[in-house]
């Protein structure tokens, strides 16, 4: 069973900042040829340069009139207007690339405008607002060290800007470039890396509730509740309503799972690719078999959906009566992963084939909660993780048994949406188990294996869950599940 709906947190917005363009322009270089006039015919070669210029600037020749004005410049170093016309032409050449989309190639002609007038206010807004709509263009294409690089450019030059809320931007989106780098990290199996980001990120952005999420879930993940509490309680202050429920979820754990720490052993396999923490039991499958069987979930699994953790999986094996107080399930449930494989020890002390399907069951929703950062329904994951199950295999008591309830109380996958631990009743918990799974069968059955794997491909590249399905099955989803369902209330109905 998963209840991990939000364990991927949304990431913040990025902010794309206005662009203060220098329409002034005229009026400075109007003033520029009035007070040159004075200078007298020991200056005139740069003046008439300064006039040339102004010509050519009013006719949109941004590039000889910087010529002009850069020989004008040498000449007569010490002339303020003829450098003040000169950052005005840099700032034109500049604008005027960014109407062409050549904003990179604008970065450089606002830069050579800054290094004559450090402290202009507009060429300095326009020049931050270029680079950050740059960096957030490509953090969207999840080119991170490119969008990194153009965003520490800004950062040069954010002291300079006087107007607090473009420095607040350009930093907000700083921040959350560095909250999704930290998520790629993360996915990558690189946690400690993953954390340097996302405290970079709030050293930028201290209220960055997403930041604060992750490194909660990331020291949580490895039972360090001190500080996953510290980040989970920063994060509440402008958390987003979704997440805000989340984050209580896990402080509300947290209490009941730092309480129950002292009672468990832990160990980690070699390759610290699953870390147990358990009661200590005798009989069943012992620890260090444990141990192969998820070995074995991960390299069966992962050939088969092409898809293998983020990090290290961690597995908690309680007493009962603990499992129930921290997953806080119904009594019919026998697992979950919500961020943790949590099992009750009864189950591990089972038999080995039992064991064996418990944990590919759990690994499942481990994997693909790791691997898809949306919120899936909750009839996929648990479809998911039966058909993953070593013995699985279509069972037509199973089948007819789903059918004669559907007769009796009509179920949609409108109703499965949600998490199974809803259902009070453990017959109604089965029929949707049974549903789940049957109808992931019957697209296997229909379009072949491959197809259901594509789908999950898809998810991975964070493709909205039915817009993905249509793609790979050629049909909406919806007409999918309602034609299947029908076709079962039919059969149920034709049997004597």
């Amino acid at each position: 069973m998963n209840f991990a709906d939000r364990f991927w947190p949304n990431v913040v917005y990025f902010f794309a900042v206005k662009r203060w363009l220098g329409y002034g322009l005229l009026l400075a270089i109007a003033f520029a040829v009035l007070v040159s006039i004075p200078f007298g015919i020991r200056h005139y070669g740069p003046i008439e340069k300064n006039n040339r210029a102004v010509e050519a600037l009013e006719q949109q020749q941004y590039d000889r009139a910087i010529a002009l004005l850069s020989e004008a410049a040498a000449s007569a170093p010490d002339n303020e207007v003829i450098r003040r016309n000169l950052v005005a032409a840099y700032n034109s050449k500049a604008v005027d690339l960014e109407k062409q989309g050549s904003d990179l190639a604008a970065a450089d002609w606002y830069e050579k405008a800054l290094a004559l007038d450090p402290s202009n206010q507009t060429i300095l807004r326009n020049y931050a607002a270029t680079l950050n709509n740059l960096a957030v263009g490509y953090s969207n294409s999840r080119r991170f060290s490119e969008s990194q690089a153009l965003f520490e450019r800004a950062g040069r030059w954010l002291p300079k800007i006087t107007e607090p809320k473009v420095r607040a931007d350009v930093l907000h989106n700083y921040s959350a470039l560095l909250t999704l780098w930290g998520a790629e990290l993360m996915k990558a199996n690189q946690p400690a890396e993953a954390r340097r980001a996302f405290k970079q990120a709030l050293a930028l952005e201290p209220k960055n509730s997403v930041a604060n999420i992750y490194l909660g879930d990331l020291y949580y993940e490895v039972n360090e509740y001190d500080q996953a509490k510290t980040f989970y309680t920063a994060a509440q202050e402008g958390a987003r309503p979704e997440n805000r429920e989340y984050i209580e979820g896990r402080l509300a754990m947290i209490r009941d799972e730092a309480r129950l720490e002292p009672h468990f052993r832990h160990e980690t396999d070699p390759e610290g690719r699953f870390n147990i923490s358990y009661v200590p039991y005798s009989g069943g499958v012992p620890v260090p078999e444990l141990f192969v069987i998820l070995a074995e979930a991960r390299e069966t699994i992962g050939r088969k959906l092409g898809i293998y953790p983020a990090r290290a999986v961690n597995v908690k094996i309680y007493n009962t009566k603990d499992f129930y107080t921290v997953s806080r399930l119904p009594l019919w449930a026998i697992g979950i992963f919500d961020g943790k494989m949590r099992l009750k020890v009864d189950d591990i002390q089972s038999a080995r084939s039992q064991v064996r399907d418990l944990l590919f069951h759990e690994y499942t929703h481990a994997v693909i909660a790791m691997n898809v950062k949306q919120e899936l329904p909750a009839w996929f994951h648990e479809g998911m993780a039966q058909l993953m199950e070593p013995s699985f295999a279509e069972n037509p008591r199973e089948q007819a048994r789903m059918r004669d309830a559907l007769a009796v109380r009509p179920l949609d996958f409108n109703a499965l949406k949600e998490s199974f631990k809803d259902f009070d009743s453990k017959t109604d918990a089965e029929t949707a188990y049974l549903l789940s799974k049957y109808f992931l069968v019957h697209l296997n059955r229909t379009h072949g294996e491959d197809k259901l794997v594509q789908w999950i491909g898809r998810l991975t590249k964070e493709e909205d869950f039915a817009s993905a399905f249509e793609a790979v099955y050629g049909m909406p989803l919806a007409r999918a599940q309602d034609s299947w369902i029908r076709t079962q209330g039919a059969r149920a109905t034709a049997q004597p």
